[in-house]
């Protein structure tokens, strides 16, 4: 059993496809071993949070069905003057990203940053 929290803080579809793509292979592959999964978005990442791209927000749509949750880093958000409903889906938030991904180690999470 396990919990993971993945960081997504670069920009590019590219770069949001594969870390999508990867973390629906990885529930597919873990399955139910896989307890809590977060995805952090902070800096330039939080540009998948605001995307137009259909085919992300679908892979999004897949993974929150996956049982997956996102989260915003609350200080990006501020810079960025974004707030949470302008996101793709809804989202949990951490006043910042960063520390939000070490408590997370801290707690025995398992992190990934691809």
């Amino acid at each position: 059993m396990a919990n993971i929290v993945v960081q997504v803080n670069q920009n590019g579809t590219e770069y949001y496809q594969r870390i999508l793509r990867n973390m629906i292979n990885l529930k597919k592959q873990l399955g139910d071993s896989l307890i809590q999964c977060e995805i952090v978005v902070f800096g330039d990442g939080m540009n998948l949070l605001i995307t137009k791209d259909d085919e992300i927000k679908e892979q999004i749509q897949v993974l929150i069905e996956l049982g997956f949750e996102f989260i915003a880093c609350r200080n990006t958000l501020s810079k960025k003057k974004l707030n949470v409903e302008q996101m793709v889906c809804s989202v949990g938030s951490a006043g910042s990203g960063v520390a939000h991904l070490v408590t997370r180690q801290m707690e025995g999470w398992a992190y990934l940053a691809l």
